[in-house]
């Protein structure tokens, strides 16, 4: 867990960073359908980062350091409906804050604050609390388009982007129980399985290690649908299993790891060819996660090695330095080797290019790198996923746009014998060190030898959940 000691030296350092007062809202509760029935609460990262407080409709006013935490007061009647509740004293307490006022106050005690000097604020996902932070402040605030107070932000992004010690603990927990969901869902993976059931497995492991599902589980036979969240098929032989998930431990802070997985059988042929060249591809990448060390050059690595198997098997009819410059090497693998992870899956990325570009090189136009989500030297302390893949993608390889831009550097015939491949990817959680790269989520099984006597190998979707006559 996230100390207070820890939580207060953030403040502190955010404090001295933006020298004025810095009003932090989280998000409050959204309805669903009904006001009384709110949809999944999930709180601001950022405000997260700095309070630990998880609680909806709260704010943080901090001032030379110190922070005023403001929460809802218990209800008359609440003790009926949601059973005995600590006053808002004892919850700020636990923490690690003094000075705590009811909600309602928030207002009057802004209005006095801002009459001494202005306020720095920012954006969060919440638009009803992103508009009061708007009008206190007097700036333009929207979630993901017009941030914030600069230098608030700025210091936001130093600070999360950097893990420490206590951060990386979280991060190896959320990685162990995401691991263990993965491979549960290996064990079933089986001809006749449904994807519907095999999530289920995914989430019902990470409830039961205390987790939530970090972002959209990702579990579909069709991998070439990258955000593929539908879970609609129903496995076949010879299907690939693409899982893209990970589990959100209680402090916040996630996991990102995506395994392939054959159903009724090993890997072999084109299947067993483009998954060792993808694990190649992604070994290459990850032996790059070094300080001071371009991310771009881990991707471009990651590229190279395709672009080579995508030349042996006759795809490619040009040597991978012209695939990589000419992006021909997108047209299997058209997305970025990976991006910051932390609190949130794409950490901080509410932030729009600016924690993850420099301010001189804005991301790339071309085809093939254009969704390259990180282009800075690595530090010590970040962490970042390597995810490479390989997808057979209709739409892409009959696009009459690229057949133009890659002429005769691509046998389009061959592309086309491969629609109906699907795809794959294999994704782990990165963090850098002052020397070695750590792969955070090693226990997640990735060998070709280790798929042979794992996929299949446990019990049914229906065992597993303990469901007899399921309807068809």
């Amino acid at each position: 867990m996230i100390s207070t000691d820890e939580r207060q030296a953030r403040r502190e350092t955010l404090s001295k960073a933006v020298g004025r007062a810095i009003l932090l809202m989280g998000n409050d509760e959204q309805p669903r359908n009904l006001p009384m029935v709110a949809l999944p609460f999930r709180q601001d990262s950022s405000f997260l980062y700095y309070t630990g407080c998880d609680e909806p409709g709260a704010a943080a006013l901090i001032r030379d350091g110190e922070c005023t935490l403001f929460l809802h007061q218990v209800g008359e009647g609440d003790a009926l409906w949601h059973g005995p509740t600590p006053t808002i004293e004892q919850r700020a307490g636990a923490l690690g804050v003094s000075d705590v006022r009811p909600a309602d106050e928030l207002a009057g005690v802004v209005a006095s604050t801002l009459a001494e000097g202005p306020i720095a604020t920012m954006a969060v996902s919440d638009p009803g609390r992103t508009q009061l932070a708007s009008w206190w402040s007097n700036r333009a605030l929207a979630f993901g388009a017009q941030h914030g107070d600069d230098d608030l932000v700025d210091c936001v992004i130093a600070q999360r982007r950097t893990k420490s010690a206590a951060e990386l603990a979280e991060l190896r927990a959320a990685a162990s129980h995401s691991a263990a969901a993965h491979i549960a869902v290996a064990q079933a993976a089986r001809p006749g399985a449904t994807e519907r059931g095999l999530a289920a497995i995914f989430e019902g492991v990470l409830a039961a290690r205390g987790c939530v599902p970090g972002y959209g589980t990702i579990l579909s036979r069709r991998g070439e649908i990258l955000h593929n969240r539908g879970h609609a098929g129903t496995l076949t032989a010879g299907d690939l299993l693409l899982v893209d998930g990970g589990g959100e431990v209680g402090s916040g802070y996630t996991a990102d790891i995506t395994r392939t997985w054959p159903v009724g059988g090993p890997l072999n042929g084109r299947q067993l060819a483009a998954y060792e060249a993808i694990l190649q591809a992604q070994t290459a990448a990850i032996d790059l996660c070094r300080v001071g060390v371009r991310y771009r050059e881990v991707h471009d690595a990651a590229s190279r090695v395709l672009a080579t198997f995508l030349r042996d098997v006759g795809i490619l009819n040009c040597d991978e330095d012209e695939a990589l410059e000419t992006g021909a090497h997108g047209l299997f693998y058209p997305h970025g080797t990976g991006h910051l992870i932390g609190l949130d899956v794409h950490d901080l990325e509410n932030f729009g290019d600016r924690p993850s570009y420099p301010a001189d090189r804005p991301r790339p136009t071309q085809f093939g790198t254009r969704s390259l989500r990180l282009d800075l030297p690595l530090e010590a302390g970040w962490v970042v996923t390597v995810e490479p893949g390989l997808y057979a993608v209709p739409d892409i390889i009959y696009d009459a746009k690229l057949r133009v831009e890659l002429g005769d550097r691509v046998n389009w015939k061959e592309a086309e014998r491969w629609v109906g491949f699907g795809g794959i990817r294999i994704e782990d959680d990165i963090a850098i060190t002052a020397g070695a790269p750590e792969n955070l989520s090693w226990q997640t099984p990735k060998s070709v030898d280790a798929l042979k006597t794992l996929v299949g190998s446990g019990p049914t979707v229906e065992q597993r959940l303990g469901v007899v006559g399921v309807p068809a």
